[in-house]
């Protein structure tokens, strides 16, 4: 069904989108020039190939007057090829026959040539009158054929039939291949082609629910491509927390040795200047009441010096007891411990399994004792219990610690890392070695530190 639609012919025409294929029915040259050299000045000025086949009552050099009059500049276009003219005979017949292959190849092969000198795409016009050796239904079926090869293609094409020379058949045939009809009758009217633009329509709709589907696709696709990203931001946001986290317990492990370190120093120095000089002062002054008494000075300065060799001794082995070199990392623990108990009063039931005289690698022998050191140390300042309990057991492959307490325990999220420094210095010992070290406590429930050691 077509139905009438008040369109300015010229505007209509001069303007096509691409893909158009339309039709024009003219009564006389006047009116055929009348639509055609707006229609191909449009295309000039668009910097689109134009190829004209002239009509059998049109010659070519009337194309090119009439082309000359509508654009003043029209010579320079038609010499350097942007415009091509030929008569009907030379484009559809060849040796008197028209083939519609032959000719839509030769469309297909303009299209491409436009495209490759750069043109924006290919207008054209071609004259249908009817020729004695080409039957009716050959050219319908040619129409038919144009309009579904060229959307695939740059093209826009505006075809000319002369009404005198039409049936009234013809006419439905022709309409039915077009988008539109331009037919004079006193004035121009513009005929739309209804089945046609519903065709279109439908096309129209399947080519938006394709491009629905893929729009779909590319946002679920970005989705997931969003998804990751934030999943990678948040793996380095956790990183850089765990980075931030370590630098805190550096700053907090360098500040604790250094603080331990201070504190040694103070107490080599108390020790020293009390202890040591004290001793040193009153052997001097026993070796000065020698001169004079020496049977009551001797025994004196004597119980004296072993008193000081003593502290020397118990000093040294504070800083590092000789015997965890020399005897082993059994016998260094059993000295610790006893030692231990009887300063701080915390009793401590040792237990020992796989250990006995066997000798592990100097890395492991201090490290254990000083995690061992440090947490007993750790105990007998914060606990606030008067027992613990030391289990270490070895076997070929691992060595493995526990150290458990009762005492009041504390929360250990809320612990700040400078107040952690030492047990950060015992978990950095153990990882060291490629050990684990683990605390488990909360207020009120004790504290249960695990080591464990490869060998």
């Amino acid at each position: 069904m077509e139905k009438t639609v008040a369109r300015k012919p010229t505007d209509l025409i001069a303007n096509l989108p691409w893909g158009t294929h339309c039709c024009n029915f003219y009564k006389t040259k006047a009116d055929l020039l009348g639509i055609l050299t707006p229609y191909f000045k449009a295309g000039l000025l668009n910097n689109e190939l134009c190829l004209w086949v002239t009509a059998n009552s049109l010659q070519v050099k009337d194309a090119i007057r009439a082309m000359r009059l509508a654009l003043p500049s029209f010579d320079s276009y038609l010499n350097k090829g942007q415009i091509e003219i030929y008569p009907y005979s030379e484009w559809y017949l060849k040796n008197g026959v028209f083939s519609s292959r032959r000719v839509l190849n030769a469309w297909i092969d303009k299209c491409r040539e436009a495209s490759a000198k750069g043109y924006e795409g290919m207008r054209l016009t071609g004259n249908a009158f009817r020729h004695e050796k080409t039957p009716w239904q050959k050219f319908v079926d040619y129409e038919a054929e144009f309009n579904r090869t060229m959307s695939k293609f740059r093209i826009k094409a505006l075809c000319t039939y002369s009404w005198d020379l039409c049936r009234a058949y013809d006419v439905r045939d022709v309409v039915k291949n077009h988008a539109y009809a331009l037919i004079r009758r006193g004035a121009w009217e513009v005929i739309e082609n209804s089945q046609q633009r519903l065709l279109e329509e439908r096309a129209l709709e399947r080519a938006m629910a394709k491009l629905e589907k893929r729009v779909k696709r590319r946002t679920t696709k970005l989705r997931k491509i969003n998804h990751k990203l934030m999943a990678k931001i948040a793996e380095r946001q956790q990183a850089e927390k765990e980075l931030q986290n370590s630098r805190e317990q550096l700053r907090a492990l360098v500040a604790h040795l250094q603080s331990v370190r201070e504190e040694e120093r103070t107490n080599i120095a108390r020790e020293l200047h009390d202890e040591i000089g004290q001793a040193l002062t009153a052997i001097k002054l026993a070796l000065e009441r020698n001169v004079s008494n020496p049977s009551v000075a001797t025994p004196a300065a004597l119980t004296q010096t072993n008193e000081l060799i003593g502290r020397v001794r118990d000093l040294s082995l504070e800083l590092r007891p000789a015997m965890l070199d020399d005897l082993g990392l059994l016998a260094a623990l059993r000295w610790h411990i006893d030692r231990y108990a009887a300063r701080t009063k915390v009793a401590v039931d040792f237990k020992h399994r796989g250990l006995g005289k066997r000798r592990f690698s100097r890395g492991i022998e201090t490290t254990v004792y000083r995690i061992v050191q440090e947490a007993l140390t750790n105990i007998a300042r914060h606990a606030k219990v008067d027992q613990v309990a030391v289990e270490i057991e070895a076997d070929e492959n691992r060595l493995r610690l526990a150290i458990k307490d009762p005492g009041i325990g504390f929360d250990c999220d809320s612990v700040s890392a400078r107040a952690t420094g030492g047990l950060f210095a015992m978990r950095e010992r153990a990882m060291s070695l490629g050990g684990r070290l683990t605390l488990d406590s909360s207020p009120g429930a004790g504290t249960l530190l695990t080591a464990e050691l490869p060998l």
